[in-house]
């Protein structure tokens, strides 16, 4: 038997809670699902650590309205799982409107306890 379908559709599932908690601003789910080691690289170059990440959703200073996903490829090896895939989405940096749209690379963990997501690395694709 395989055991990497069951880890790919478990964080199929991971990422859809994640992105569905951002579109609706749900900290607590995003504190449940990120780990504390959390390195979260925006489209613009700026780092956020899990403190700093979540202290942004609950202050509004980023809001997402809406967030396509599509996944490209997982990449499952020793307790580590790469999603390859693009971010499109609208939202709000600071109160002002932004489209991204987005390569992304996220990288989730077992704990041991939990599958939490340890690193996100967005690049911007540039308009053709």
């Amino acid at each position: 038997m395989n055991d990497v379908d069951p880890v790919r559709t478990r964080i199929r599932d991971l990422e859809r809670r994640r992105y569905a908690a951002m579109v609706s601003a749900d900290a607590d789910t995003l504190e449940a699902l990120l780990s504390t080691r959390l390195i979260y690289t925006h489209s613009n170059g700026a780092r956020d650590t899990k403190v700093s990440y979540l202290a942004k959703v609950r202050n509004g200073t980023f809001t997402y309205t809406s967030i396509d996903h599509p996944e490209e490829q997982i990449l499952v090896d020793a307790g580590c799982a790469v999603v390859l895939g693009r971010m499109i989405a609208s939202a709000s940096w600071a109160g002002v409107p932004k489209r991204l749209h987005n390569s992304a690379l996220a990288v989730w963990v077992d704990e041991g306890d939990a599958w939490r997501m340890v690193a996100y690395q967005p690049t911007p694709i540039p308009d053709h």
